[in-house]
């Protein structure tokens, strides 16, 4: 059997589109749909991918590749060439699990390509014995016909001159656009001479629906639309579309917690331009920037005391105002009062000053928040509003796990007014989600188990051990339900209470 090798280049960097590689396209990471191609199409023994992030190697290595290799900081610059990081991906490769036969190298943003033209690529190259063979689809314009270039004394002529006057495009010799789809060579002459064109050169014709790529804002939605048409005509239907929250506007309070930034960034993954609301602004705005960094869509950092009624309605007011209508929002802001200590009092012992402050927030400000953004998202027929919750306000705590339990050094219970609060909250959004239902506004409670987030280890085995899948949550659990809840894969779903709780409350 032949040997051959795919390798598939992501660099981190990326001017026009920031985090282009991870940028979800139609609810998957752009990276991930090259890379399942190059394994259904079942023509490489081994699928390696090249790149200077670390979160695009984990990227890839999750989808299925076999192999990841960590580029060179000069391979990944601005101005680095592809095929020396092309080159040194083969050569590392090579080291590891020696030589290969042919190469092949599929551009990653070139997701519209299918697992034919991958074969046929291929199939060029071994059947005609040619070096190389590039993939390419008729040009849009013709140098001889209507493509000009200045001369040096700036008088305008066409790029190539035909032996014989054209006076139709279709009369002109054929020109071909290089797609940056397909590249295959022999992957010895590769390994000596790393280079694109040779006298054998072949190219691989590829129809224009299956040659955009992805260099711009613009190009993904002109590839998701493109890839939407295709599996409309193939009869299917896009279920991974559905979780796809590109284009759409997400408000999260309490964005910039411990919770809260993971939630964050499930929306963002997902396409999301997401609006970070938190009581700190410089907590805010620092989330917001690691997701503009990180996930491509622009975030956005704002202050809001959500406990104030007035302060809600002018932010609101002017965020739909300046950013667009919010179709997403996440109530997730939570106090534990101006004292902790006191926080952590017994029902008996409880400051009703600081039982009113609490309320205020966890359960007056989502009220507040739902209602502003809820009103506007009924007016326009859609809409989602997730509610965090917490299992204390499903069932009541266990006060036996609490025996030599520390949070951050500090004895921790659960208080009755964070398990009032969080009942409350369940109840709001079954309100909620019947008084809006019938304009298309869906409202849900996410409720969290057990999140493991600095508690002490007698805390964490004995939660665990009440837990049927023997372990404390992890924040990404909850956000990966966030997420759900967003989209439209959750279409039918209101006035629910998602628990995401291990199996706790199962027993």
């Amino acid at each position: 059997m032949t040997r051959r090798l795919c390798t598939v280049c992501a660099r981190g960097g990326s001017k026009a589109v920031p985090g282009k590689n991870k940028r979800p396209l139609l609810g998957r990471p752009l990276i991930q749909w090259t890379i399942q191609q190059a394994i259904d199409s079942r023509l490489f023994e081994t699928v390696a991918v090249s790149s200077d992030d670390a979160e695009i190697i984990d990227l890839a290595l999750a989808s299925g590749a076999q192999l990841a290799i960590r580029r060179p900081d000069e391979l990944a610059t601005d101005t680095a060439g592809k095929l020396p990081a092309i080159h040194h991906a083969l050569v590392e490769a090579e080291a590891q699990l020696g030589q290969f036969e042919v190469l092949v190298d599929l551009d990653a943003t070139s997701p519209l390509r299918t697992i034919e033209d991958i074969a046929g690529a291929v199939a060029m190259l071994e059947s005609e014995g040619r070096t190389n063979v590039i993939t390419g689809t008729p040009s849009h314009r013709s140098p001889y016909f209507n493509m000009v270039e200045r001369s040096s004394g700036g008088a305008l002529g066409l790029v190539k001159s035909p032996e014989s006057g054209v006076l139709r495009r279709q009369d002109a010799p054929a020109t071909f656009d290089m797609n940056a789809s397909i590249y295959v060579w022999r992957a010895a002459v590769f390994r000596d001479t790393p280079a694109l064109f040779f006298p054998d050169t072949g190219l691989f014709e590829m129809p224009p629906e299956r040659s955009h790529d992805i260099d711009n804002p613009a190009d993904f939605e002109i590839v998701e639309l493109l890839l939407r048409q295709r599996l409309r005509s193939a009869g299917g239907r896009d279920y991974r579309g559905y979780h796809d929250l590109s284009g759409k506007i997400a408000l999260v309070t309490g964005g910039a917690g411990i919770l809260g930034q993971h939630c964050c960034a499930a929306l963002a993954s997902h396409g999301a331009r997401v609006i970070v609301a938190d009581i700190s602004l410089d907590a805010a705005s620092a989330t917001a920037r690691r997701l503009s960094d990180q996930f491509g869509p622009p975030a956005l950092g704002i202050a809001l005391d959500v406990g104030n009624p007035d302060a809600v309605r002018t932010t609101i007011a002017r965020l739909e105002a300046d950013v667009g209508p919010i179709e997403i929002l996440h109530n997730n802001a939570a106090s534990k009062g101006p004292d902790l200590a006191r926080f952590f009092d017994t029902p008996l012992d409880f400051d009703p000053a600081i039982w009113r402050e609490i309320m205020a927030v966890n359960v007056d400000g989502y009220f507040y928040v739902a209602r502003e953004i809820g009103a506007r998202m009924a007016e326009r027929g859609h809409g989602s509003i997730i509610q965090t919750a917490s299992i204390y306000g499903v069932v009541g705590p266990d006060q036996r796990i609490y025996e030599g339990s520390e949070y951050q050094g500090r004895a921790i219970n659960t208080p009755a007014v964070y398990s009032a609060s969080k009942a409350a909250v369940v109840g709001l959004t079954k309100y909620l989600a019947t008084y809006w239902g019938h304009a298309g506004v869906r409202v849900n409670t996410l409720t969290p188990g057990g999140i493991q987030s600095g508690q002490n280890d007698v805390f964490e085995r004995r939660y665990s051990a009440r837990v049927p899948l023997g372990r404390m949550g992890a924040p990404e659990d909850i956000a990966n339900a966030l997420a759900f809840l967003a989209s439209d894969a959750s279409g039918y779903v209101t006035g629910q209470n998602l628990i995401v709780d291990g199996g706790l409350t199962a027993w």
